[in-house]
C-alpha cells in the first residue's frame, strides 16, 4: 500500500526515518468502517527468512529480468537482486526510492507503474495487495493492459491480494459497490495523507476479469487469511 494519491509520502517518511535513525514509529491505515491498522516500519525492512510463506514462493517463483511494482523499501529486490536476477524496483515514493539506493539497489527509480514504457519484463512482482493499483473493479481493464504492455509471450505477473469477505460476515452484501473496494488515507507522526481508494479483489474474481483480458489466471498459494498468490500469463 503506497498510492500516489497519498501525496505526502507517508510510507517514504517512515522508510527513510527508519532506516535513518531506527526510528519504528508505525504508519497507521484508517478506514472510517474499520478500527485503524498499524504497518511496524520495520516489517518494511524484513529479510526472506523473516517474510510470509506467500511472498517467500513469489520471489522463488520469480525468472529472469523482473519489474518489482511498489518496492517500497526494496526488500524483495534485495533479495532477486542477491539470486542475480536484473531488476528495476520501482515506486511513487521519492523517499523510499531514495532508500532503495543507499541500501544498494542503485537500479531503483521514481516512476509511477502507469507512466512505465518501452519495456518488458520475464516477471512483474506485485506484492503487498498488488493488485490494490488498480483502485476499483472499473479500473481494471486500465490496470490489465498496462500490463500487458510490458510483457513478451513467455512473461508472468506474481500478484497476491485479500478476500475480504470475512470482514462482512452475516452481512448481505450488494453487487455495487464491491465489497473489496475500499477508502483509506495513511498517517505517520504528525503527516496525513490525502484519501485514495484501494481494492482487494477475490481470485474467482480476479481470474474471470483477467480472462477478458485473454490472460490467464492460476492460483499459486492460498494462505490462511484469505490471501493468495496468483500468476497470470498470456493467452
Amino acid at each position: 500500500m503506497n498510492p500516489k494519491s497519498s501525496s505526502k509520502d507517508i510510507f517514504g517518511l517512515a522508510v527513510e526515518s527508519y532506516y535513518s535513525n531506527k526510528d519504528r514509529t508505525p504508519i497507521l491505515v484508517h478506514n472510517d468502517n474499520f478500527y485503524d491498522d498499524k504497518i511496524p516500519v520495520e516489517y518494511l525492512f524484513r529479510s526472506y527468512d523473516q517474510m510470509p510463506e506467500l511472498e517467500q514462493i513469489a520471489i522463488d517463483f520469480c525468472k529472469g529480468k523482473v519489474l518489482d511494482v511498489g518496492c517500497c523499501a526494496g526488500s524483495h529486490s534485495l533479495e532477486l537482486k542477491a539470486k542475480g536476477h536484473e531488476i528495476l524496483p520501482i515506486d511513487v515514493s521519492k523517499k523510499c526510492i531514495e532508500t532503495c539506493q543507499k541500501r544498494g539497489l542503485k537500479e531503483a527509480k521514481h516512476i509511477d507503474f502507469f507512466e512505465l514504457k518501452d519495456q518488458s519484463f520475464d516477471t512483474i512482482l506485485l506484492l503487498m495487495n498488488g493488485i490494490g493499483i488498480a483502485q476499483s473493479l472499473r479500473h481494471l481493464p486500465v490496470f490489465f493492459e498496462k500490463l500487458k504492455n510490458l510483457m513478451h509471450q513467455e512473461s508472468q505477473v506474481l500478484l497476491d491480494s485479500s478476500d475480504l469477505i470475512f470482514l462482512f460476515e452475516g452481512e448481505v452484501l450488494d453487487d455495487d459497490p464491491y465489497y473489496g473496494e475500499m477508502v483509506y488515507t495513511t498517517s505517520y507522526k504528525n503527516q496525513v495523507s490525502n484519501v485514495f481508494p484501494w481494492l482487494y479483489l477475490d481470485f474467482d474474481s480476479l481470474k474471470a476479469a483477467a480472462n477478458e483480458h485473454n490472460l490467464s489466471c492460476k492460483l499459486v498459494f492460498k494462505d490462511d487469511h484469505y490471501g493468495f498468490l496468483a500468476k497470470l500469463e498470456l493467452i
